[in-house]
């Protein structure tokens, strides 16, 4: 921009000041379209924490909106020192008695003694052959037994090695090989006859690999693993210790405590939700005249509040397990009564909640609902997000037009005020001269 040139030098008048003000004056509009852009900004900030606190009541809803999902199970062991028992979705309720007659081990080979771990092996190949795969190890000049077992461990996948030092004063060290898991799936064969030129280790077999045995309601069982996800379904066996001869009792049965926790969840989302929304409605509110969270309330509270019908339960409304509407619009959670609902009638509970059979429970209508109206594509938080950056867009192309706008003023200003002074200097000048000649005397 140009400058003023006198600066009121002449007139004695603030020229700069006066511009400065007046394009001040014009700026208004700038101002206003400024904080109308922030406020559009604000607004995207705020429907981005609204669709994620959605987002996270349908995560809470899709937890409980399946008969598997809701039908949460827990196993109990009845000594948990020699099993532990873990239950998955897909455990069915029930119980069984088991008997762990020896637990699965890992093969132990074990070599002669070493007068030293640096005592030479040779050089040549030494071959193992571990679930049918077969692994040459070339072992070269300078290897001794601490080496040896190095590479062992380095190469071979599902053999592990060591030096073991005894204490003898000769013939104290040992090679030691162990399977890296447990049972006969994971036994290994070693053949060290390719070694020449040094003392070659000779392997004797110190503990077969060996599987569990087990009897399961009196069937005998043999597991590859003393953790097993196979023997009995939907159940994960960790077996601990043998114990022969010692019956124990696995108990699977509906996890009530998790089934409420879930549901406890879905509220708490919903409460979380409600709290923003409650917020956001006020003066200071971001949302206050958002029509996406005015339908958001409205489809979330339809769901929530009205009265189930259709389903293939006789409970139709959450009033009716222990969820009630407190004064602040939240929802209050009653965990004896959500029990006492679950085990007096524990279908019409879970169809309340879930879809099956042409039955489609308030979690999968929140699930639904909320995947229309978060869809990235047409979506109602994509076309109000879109709306609202077209807005920003305006409001910049509109500020850069004003600002050019007042550019151009302030130029036409400056001129004008440079005009002025240019000619109030030159009547100065003249009054001056005329002054000097004696114009003004009688």
């Amino acid at each position: 921009m140009s400058s003023i040139s006198f600066g009121g030098l002449v007139t004695g008048m603030d020229t700069g000041t006066i511009v400065s003000q007046l394009v001040e004056l014009k700026r208004a509009p700038i101002y206003r379209l400024e904080r109308r852009k922030q406020g559009y900004q604000s607004e995207i900030s705020s429907l981005a924490t609204l669709k994620t606190k959605l987002l996270a009541l349908q995560e809470a809803a899709q937890n409980v909106d399946t008969a598997k999902e809701f039908s949460a199970v827990q196993a109990s062991s009845s000594n948990e020192d020699v099993l532990r028992v873990d239950a998955d979705t897909n455990a069915a309720p029930g119980s069984y008695t088991i008997e762990i007659q020896s637990r699965a081990v890992a093969q132990k080979e074990v070599s002669q003694g070493f007068d030293s771990a640096d005592e030479s092996v040779g050089t040549g190949t030494v071959s193992f052959t571990v679930n049918g795969e077969v692994v040459d190890l070339t072992v070269g000049p300078g290897s001794n037994l601490s080496s040896l077992a190095n590479q062992i461990t380095e190469n071979v996948e599902g053999v592990g090695a060591t030096v073991i030092f005894d204490g003898s004063a000769t013939g104290g060290y040992h090679l030691i090989l162990t399977g890296a898991e447990a049972g006969t799936a994971n036994s290994f064969s070693v053949d060290t006859s390719g070694l020449t030129g040094g003392t070659t280790p000779t392997l004797t077999n110190q503990v077969a690999a060996a599987d569990a045995v087990l009897l399961v309601d009196d069937i005998p069982v043999t597991a590859t693993s003393n953790t097993s996800s196979e023997i009995i379904q939907g159940l994960t066996l960790d077996l601990l210790s043998a114990a022969p001869g010692e019956e124990i009792h696995v108990t699977v049965g509906r996890d009530n405590e998790g089934i409420a926790e879930n549901v406890k969840s879905l509220v708490d989302a919903y409460n979380d939700l409600t709290r923003f929304m409650k917020d956001q409605s006020g003066s200071e509110g971001d949302l206050r005249s958002s029509p996406t969270m005015r339908s958001v309330g409205w489809r979330v509270d339809n769901i929530m509040s009205a009265s189930f019908t259709g389903g293939l339960g006789s409970v139709s409304s959450f009033f009716q397990i222990g969820v009630t509407r407190g004064s602040d619009g939240l929802l209050e959670w009653d965990a004896e009564e959500f029990n006492d609902a679950l085990d007096n009638d524990y279908g019409s509970v879970r169809d309340l909640l879930i879809e099956r059979d042409g039955n489609v429970g308030k979690a999968s209508l929140l699930d639904a609902a909320i995947d229309d109206m978060t869809d990235s594509v047409d979506g109602m938080f994509k076309s109000s997000t879109d709306i609202l950056n077209q807005k920003i867009k305006y409001a910049d192309s509109s500020i850069a037009r004003y600002e050019r706008s007042i550019e151009t003023y302030q130029s036409t200003l400056e001129r004008k005020f440079t005009a002025m002074e240019a000619m109030v200097s030159q009547l100065q000048a003249q009054g001056s001269y005329l002054s000097s000649i004696g114009f003004y005397q009688q």
